[in-house]
């Protein structure tokens, strides 16, 4: 009898070459998405003048926004204490705001303000700007299945959540 390779989510075996360089490929894009270079790429880019650590939390607060800075620092895998300086910087230059939690007057919910979101949405830009320079060569064709492909990924990734 033939024995399983692999976890029980492993794919067939014509597959697995095919996922494994699926898995490669995200690893090397999630790496240079999120290295430093590319992040103080993007921010010299939009033109704002954010900390790293300032331009990953107003990130992360325009995602899961209203959302407390606990929740945010266990999403982030770090201690809540290391948001406290990024958020009250941000909140000097008014890009976040705090507001109480309805559900629990002692904690606070952070939201991304007008400015925040004009902020984001530079940030955004100099990111589309980035990927656009690395596809330059491509094929329009290309991109737009690239698109098709990563997109069915990221509603996988939701529904899997």
């Amino acid at each position: 009898m033939e024995q399983a390779s692999g976890g029980e989510d492993s794919p067939p075996r014509p597959q697995r070459a095919a996922v494994d360089g699926v898995a490669a490929a995200l690893a090397t894009v999630g790496n240079w998405m999120f290295s430093p270079a590319t992040r103080r790429r993007i921010m010299a880019s939009s033109g704002l003048e954010l900390s790293l650590g300032d331009y990953t939390l107003l990130a992360q607060v325009s995602l899961h926004a209203p959302v407390r800075l606990s929740v945010l620092a266990e999403l982030m895998e770090v201690d809540k204490s290391t948001l406290s300086p990024p958020a009250k910087r941000l909140e000097s230059r008014g890009f976040i705001e705090r507001q109480p939690d309805p559900t629990d007057a002692r904690a606070q919910l952070v939201s991304v303000t007008r400015a925040g979101k004009l902020a984001i949405s530079k940030l955004w830009k100099a990111r589309t700007s980035a990927i656009a320079a690395l596809l330059a060569d491509w094929e329009e064709a290309d991109i737009e299945q690239l698109a098709a492909s990563l997109s069915a990924l990221s509603q996988a990734i939701k529904k899997g959540q």
